[in-house]
């Protein structure tokens, strides 16, 4: 199942969405029989993005979905997405793949310069600035999403601290493959969202408190536009 919140004004990009899910899904199911979009419809930002998720989750424990992926509404699948997935599913509990951004309004896209690469080293994960190590788009196990859940407390950062525990609970790597595009310049707005200085400064507290809890060296963090 693909989760994606749709935001205060994400209306216009949600259709871009929900039709790149569709084209990768004709492409190539790649392990799954069925390939379902949930939109969680937030345009009023009454509940925000971690309430939104987590209602995904619950309705993907309801159907008996085995895995999930959370893409944001205004970002893209590759088409590619399930079939190159197909070789990670037995092995781990969540799979994430390269940052790739474009522009909104441009056709070209590009690996974002700088980033981490292939891990299955949360140390490292946790050694990386938080804009070069993961991002939202990943597959999760619906199991392991579930005992977890995001934090509805939080406005930003809830992202990391998810990340976090995944990391801590379950298998988890990162490939050198792109299963979508993340869209820069058109973020949601409403009472609940996040500019990039807030959630930079959330994602790194979150991070500070895992490597501390580790004992982990710690690395400084630059003010790079996330």
């Amino acid at each position: 199942m693909i989760i994606t919140p749709l935001g205060p004004g994400h209306e216009g990009v949600a259709a871009e969405c929900r039709q790149s899910v569709r084209a990768a899904a004709t492409v190539s199911s790649g392990p799954f029989t069925d390939i379902f979009h949930l939109i969680i419809d937030d345009r009023q930002g009454a509940i925000g993005r971690s309430a939104a998720r987590n209602q995904g989750i619950s309705r993907a424990r309801e159907a008996g979905t085995d895995w999930l992926f959370f893409l944001d509404a205004d970002d893209l699948m590759l088409p590619s997405a399930f079939s190159v997935f197909q070789k990670y599913e037995a092995d781990y509990d969540a799979v994430w793949g390269m940052i790739c951004e474009m522009s909104y309004g441009h056709d070209c896209f590009n690996l974002r310069n700088g980033q981490l690469g292939i891990t299955e080293s949360f140390h490292e994960i946790l050694s990386s600035p938080p804009f070069l190590s993961i991002q939202i788009g990943h597959f999760v196990r619906t199991s392991l999403a579930e005992s977890i859940l995001f934090d509805e407390r939080m406005d930003s950062g809830e992202d990391f601290e998810f990340y976090c525990q995944e990391w801590t609970a379950g298998r988890c790597v990162k490939t050198n493959e792109v299963f979508f595009i993340n869209r820069r310049g058109f973020h949601s707005t409403g009472p609940r969202s996040a500019d990039r200085f807030q959630w930079l400064n959330a994602a790194e507290q979150v991070i500070d408190k895992y490597r501390k809890g580790l004992g982990s060296l710690r690395s400084p963090f630059f003010p790079v536009t996330p």
